[in-house]
């Protein structure tokens, strides 16, 4: 009976300071990686200005053929990087919107997680992707990562925060 009483109040005490709980502060962004290859900008803080653009491929497979599709993969890379002490890269899978019809309907794979990358933005040309699991290996800096990519700081085009959905693409 006593912990009849104590789990429902617990619950409240919970709720009430989650309630009270201030959302995090948006990181100031300062920095623009602009890439005009792509026509997209990702807003960065300060503390990453030295940051690199590491050039990877995505890899995929057409689940209907088994024929393997490759993309581009942008690594924003933050400037404390060290082989020692690895930071959490920003990773920017590119698609184009043919390819990324073929992901959502899951014709596609790019990945051997259960669950498929998640759009950040895109523009008329292209659809901007995260990486499912891109954080489990909770590396350095794993956590502003997160939070950058909450604040929507990819941009497609440059000054244009992407907000339809992908399905409104010609």
């Amino acid at each position: 009976m006593l912990a009849c009483a104590i789990v429902p109040l617990a619950w409240a005490v919970a709720q009430s300071a989650s309630a009270q709980s201030p959302e995090p502060a948006a990181i100031p962004t300062t920095l623009v990686y602009g890439n005009t290859q792509y026509s997209f900008c990702f807003l960065l803080p300060e503390s990453w200005k030295g940051y690199k653009i590491v050039p990877k491929t995505w890899r995929g497979t057409i689940l209907s053929s088994g024929q393997i599709v490759h993309g581009p993969q942008l690594l924003i890379r933050h400037p404390g990087w060290t082989q020692a002490n690895p930071y959490e890269d920003i990773p920017i899978m590119v698609f184009t919107p043919e390819q990324w019809k073929q992901v959502e309907k899951v014709e596609m794979s790019v990945s051997a997680a259960p669950i498929g990358p998640a759009e950040l933005g895109h523009n008329s040309h292209y659809v901007f992707a995260l990486p499912p699991r891109y954080n489990f290996d909770a590396l350095t800096g794993w956590q502003e990562v997160d939070e950058l990519i909450n604040q929507h700081s990819l941009q497609a085009p440059c000054g244009n925060k992407s907000t339809e959905p992908i399905s409104s693409l010609p």
